[in-house]
């Protein structure tokens, strides 16, 4: 079991240079995520549209992927409060991802090297770009 987040989830489904270990990762997982990712993922091919890093033909491509995928989602309104309670460390959306990590005692995947400071709150972080994997 693991909670994934829109930033590998992304790096995952647009080819950026990844570690092969991170596809088999996300393969063989049982994987969780707050239902926001479905808007962050959205948001984020949207981004690379408009920057010319991915191109119309590929949209059906990555969102059938992202689609295949098996991801239990969660709705965070019982946990409003401790999303709040970790503003002084991250934003609202990303606490989602922290909380719910903590809450299922699964370590975080994500391709954003600040999210290791969810590591100060017992949360295990594997960096999906990097030798720490």
């Amino acid at each position: 079991m693991i909670v994934i987040d829109s930033s590998a989830m992304v790096d995952a489904l647009v080819d950026y240079p990844v570690k092969t270990d991170l596809m088999d990762l996300i393969a063989e997982q049982e994987l969780h995520a707050p239902a926001l990712l479905d808007f962050e993922v959205t948001s984020a091919i949207r981004g690379h549209l408009l920057g010319k890093k991915l191109n119309e033909s590929q949209i059906d491509g990555v969102l059938g992927e992202f689609n295949s995928l098996r991801v239990r989602r969660y709705q965070m309104n019982g946990a409003l409060r401790h999303l709040l309670d970790l503003r002084d460390n991250f934003t609202t959306y990303d606490a989602a991802y922290v909380v719910l990590a903590k809450a299922l005692n699964a370590p975080l995947l994500t391709a954003d090297v600040k999210m290791k400071t969810a590591q100060k709150f017992g949360v295990q972080v594997r960096i999906a770009r990097n030798t720490d994997m």
